[in-house]
């Protein structure tokens, strides 16, 4: 199981008051804790796998007025898997744009996720054709329909952690049936 020392959480930005700081650490936190205990398995597990102590989810907020409407971002910091969370610091709170359980659970699918040459991957390309993820209305209607294997993945597993038992889930089984065994082995 992972534990606290392993996914290190950095809230960037020596502009926030002690109280924007703090707000912004809760409502991760709150994120953190809503996320199936399974995941932080397979975030250990990919831990051990790298052979490294932690895995880094930056916090960076955004100004009110910042165009760009960019959330997320994922990347590598020191050879590790990295994701940055970018919510808009309002005068009245915090606007995550997303639900925030659904972006913690957008980084720690892409923290957590194999290395590309694993058959996880050939996997996962073949549930997706057989759901036939690209071409569902509802991916279409989302702007999906031209999405890397990648994109998908994220967004179905954030959906899946989320909404384990949804009722859309038996449109999706192949994508439901991967996810499961990828939980399993955790």
């Amino acid at each position: 199981m992972l534990d606290e020392s392993q996914l290190n959480v950095y809230v960037l930005d020596t502009s926030l008051s002690p109280r924007q700081r703090e707000r912004l650490q809760a409502q991760v936190q709150t994120a953190l804790r809503s996320l199936p205990r399974w995941v932080f398995s397979l975030l250990s597990q990919r831990i051990e796998s790298l052979d490294v102590r932690n895995l880094p989810l930056i916090v960076e907020a955004r100004s009110p007025d910042d165009p760009s409407g960019q959330i997320i971002s994922f990347g590598e910091i020191e050879g590790r898997p990295a994701a940055r969370l970018m919510p808009r610091l309002l005068d009245d709170g915090i606007e995550w744009e997303q639900d925030a359980r659904l972006l913690v659970a957008k980084a720690a699918g892409f923290m957590a996720r194999p290395p590309k040459d694993d058959g996880f991957w050939r996997d996962w390309t073949d549930a997706i054709a057989t759901d036939q993820l690209r071409e569902v209305d509802a991916v279409k209607k989302g702007g999906w329909s031209d999405a890397t294997d990648l994109d998908l993945f994220l967004e179905m597993f954030a959906a899946y952690v989320t909404k384990t038992d949804h009722e859309r889930w038996t449109a999706f089984a192949a994508t439901r049936a991967f996810f499961d065994a990828w939980r399993d082995r955790a």
